[in-house]
């Protein structure tokens, strides 16, 4: 989408940061690198041993002299060290060798080795240097008298078969120096990275309080249910239900699915009726949405709804997000099963926080009203877009450089790098154990439980393959297909126009998405995902079959077909290009000047668009253009009347009108050229329900275009959705 402003750092989350003030951090995402404070850890020169740390540099005199002796007198050397002090594990480090030293100072030759007992983890003395392990030692004792008083002098010596290595200890033996494990300024913590246990630990070793960590704010997703004939779920008192209702099983379904995903904070939003209109729900949603009052306190990031969004008489939640909102629509279907009617839309809003003014976004995912439906499209959907969010977009990997350009094709690369490189579900191959009849009209995203088996491979190695088992009868409705599967296997379309079989055969081999239970962190990226391969390949380069759309240029002058070339430009173009769509047909149509050849325009009109030529188009564009050589003598004004000829002659040939798109299409092209706001744009069904009609005008063309590019390509679905 053109709205996602590249980040301007490495990674990047569309959410706000905020500190974290309790031990929970587990599977959240840091906010800012931490590094370890000097000296880094440990934080003072440590022993690895339980033994005698000493001076290597008083080891030299007693080598050579070892080294001058015969063989028969080296077996006789006693190598001993005076014993000065000891330190333990967890002694200051302020406790030196220096009060061992003092009590023993006065009856130690001053060319004898010194020692200082030292465990497992203690500081090492000022000026030792190295420890000998104590298991390479023995102790004995002496006393000595000093001025009247009786001490008694410890001493450690090193055990003959170790004599000769100790010569050659070397400095920092069995000692681990100040910041070792964890250098200054190390970072323990990276900014995007998932907090696992090590990190606590690290956090705990280099001193740093879980007040100083700083985490991502989880996405606040509000779930609501829609309908007259949803109840929330049944008291245990309740025996009866009347007739016609159904229990509300969509939100604590969705709730706690989402609750498993610790990417977010679940938000139950309750139930809303289509008895209470559009105006008051999208009073009701904006409140939800933007805080307006304290029915969700914060107001939420991601709502998700459920139902209310095919072609039914009663579905208005398209019209409540769109007009009631100022929403804009992304896509109206999916082509899918289950999850057909799903709709993502955004809704943008300028908010003041912290003194500053600032846009804001929320994202709308308007799903089906069966549970099942609703399940597997946030599980598909929703899950990896709340990680988008969560986990923001790491540009380290790309060469790009998003920061330093704000170009339409600067926003389309990071787009495509960001959907790319977006985590979805880990992925098995699984062979299936029974016929499946496929769907002839989508792909079919089917439930099942997965058993492994042990195999043998072509070169002999004993391996694993998976078994799968569907969950029994698939449809929408009925949430038992859920129980017991371990993720939804990706059947193709049947029949001619998908895979060109109708059954899937026992021992066939298809592509199994993990349910999010068994890949809590997922590294499959959606560009290596098979998923993905298995999408592409039976679409041709993954965009889909080719658009046919057909073109009608109205216009208040004389023109030929081949002077609105940059129409049919501008249109394939902003439709992705000429490997995406095929322009079918076009005719030039003159509006008439008076009123007295209006009814003869409209025959007109409908004749081409119901014209054998226009047969097999997807959409048909109707564009008004103004003349260019007369635009100082009120060109806009005679294009502006014209539209509205237009626009009064094709609505009564409209099986069904999409007021909603048409307003949608007004804003994007008003929003490239403001004169665009004049022309009244109608967008409906024609030629028996096989066709979207749009109208517009050439102001503002492109932006019209886009507005309902995300539609067309799921045209087939768009015009007979049911789920």
């Amino acid at each position: 989408d053109g709205n996602i402003t590249p980040p301007p750092h490495s990674s990047s989350s569309l959410l706000a940061t905020t500190s974290h003030h309790h031990e929970q951090l587990l599977g959240r995402i840091s906010a800012k690198d931490i590094m370890a404070p000097s000296p880094g850890y440990p934080n003072h020169n440590s022993s690895i041993m339980d033994g005698y740390a000493i001076k290597t540099s008083e080891l030299g005199d007693a080598k050579r002299m070892y080294d001058a002796m015969t063989p028969e007198l080296r077996e006789k050397y006693v190598m001993d060290f005076v014993i000065v002090g000891k330190v333990y594990a967890g002694d200051d480090d302020n406790d030196d060798d220096d009060k061992g030293e003092a009590v023993y100072s006065n009856n130690i030759d001053c060319n004898q080795c010194t020692a200082v007992y030292v465990t497992t983890g203690a500081v090492i003395p000022t000026n030792y240097d190295a420890v000998i392990p104590i298991e390479d030692t023995t102790i004995t004792s002496s006393s000595t008298t000093n001025n009247g008083n009786n001490n008694e002098i410890l001493r450690m010596h090193i055990i003959p078969s170790k004599v000769k290595s100790t010569f050659n200890t070397k400095p920092w033996t069995w000692i681990r120096p100040i910041g070792c494990d964890i250098p200054s300024e190390y970072i323990v913590l990276s900014e995007g990275e998932t907090i696992q246990p090590v990190h606590l630990a690290l956090l705990a070793q280099v001193g740093v309080s879980l007040e100083e960590v700083h985490v991502k704010k989880l996405p606040r997703v509000g779930v609501l249910s829609t309908g007259n004939e949803v109840l929330p779920p049944s008291s245990s008192s309740e025996k009866k239900r009347a007739a016609g209702k159904i229990p509300d099983a969509n939100r604590p379904l969705l709730l706690s699915q989402l609750a498993t995903y610790g990417n977010c904070i679940p938000i139950d939003l309750g139930i809303v009726s289509d008895d209470e209109g559009c105006e008051n729900t999208a009073r009701r949603l904006n409140s939800v949405l933007w805080d307006d009052a304290a029915e969700c306190e914060g107001g939420v990031d991601v709502l998700i709804t459920t139902g209310g969004i095919s072609m039914g008489e009663k579905d208005m939640m398209e019209q409540v997000f769109v007009e009631g909102m100022g929403g804009e629509v992304h896509f109206g279907r999916m082509n899918m099963k289950p999850g057909k009617p799903t709709t993502f839309i955004t809704i943008d809003r300028d908010t003041k926080m912290g003194g500053r003014r600032r846009r804001c976004q929320k994202l709308i995912f308007a799903l089906p009203g069966n549970p099942v439906s609703a399940s597997v499209c946030s599980e598909l959907l929703v899950r990896p877009c709340l990680d988008l969010l969560h986990d923001g977009v790491d540009t380290t990997t790309s060469t790009s450089d998003y920061s330093s350009r704000q170009d339409q094709t600067s926003m389309e690369s990071f787009t495509k790098h960001a959907v790319e490189n977006a985590k979805v579900h880990e992925e098995v191959m699984a062979i299936i154990t029974s016929d499946i009849k496929l769907d002839q009209g989508r792909p079919e995203y089917r439930r099942v439980a997965l058993q492994r088996a042990p195999c043998t491979s072509q070169n002999g190695r004993q391996e694993y393959s998976y078994h799968a088992t569907h969950t029994g009868v698939q449809r929408s409705s009925r949430v038992l297909s859920l129980r017991g599967a371990d993720g939804f296997m990706m059947l193709p379309r049947g029949g001619p126009s998908g895979c060109g079989y109708d059954i899937a055969r026992k021992g066939m081999e298809f592509p199994v998405l993990l349910h999010s239970s068994l890949s809590v962190r997922s590294d499959n990226c959606w560009k290596d995902s098979m998923h993905r391969g298995r999408w592409k390949s039976e679409d041709g380069d993954g965009k889909g079959p080719k658009l046919k759309v057909g073109v009608i240029v109205c216009t208040s002058y004389e023109q030929g077909n081949d002077d609105f070339q940059s129409i049919d430009r501008t249109l394939v173009d902003s439709l992705g290009g000429d490997s995406h769509v095929i322009l079918v047909q076009k005719f030039v149509c003159k509006v008439p000047s008076d009123a007295e050849n209006n009814e003869e325009f409209t025959q007109k009109l409908s004749a081409m668009v119901s014209s054998p030529q226009m047969e097999g188009t997807n959409a048909i564009f109707v564009v008004v253009p103004t003349d260019p050589l007369a635009e100082d003598n009120g060109s806009s004004a005679i294009a502006f009347r014209a539209g509205l000829e237009v626009s009064h002659a094709l609505r009564p040939i409209l099986t069904k009108n999409a007021g909603a798109m048409a307003l949608q299409v007004r804003k994007h092209a008003a929003a490239h050229d403001p004169v665009a706001a004049l022309f009244e744009n109608v967008v409906g069904i024609v030629r028996n329900g096989s066709a979207v009609l749009i109208t517009c005008s050439d102001r503002g063309f492109e932006g019209a275009v886009v507005a309902v590019k995300g539609l067309l390509g799921y045209l087939t679905s768009l015009l007979n959705s049911t789920d």
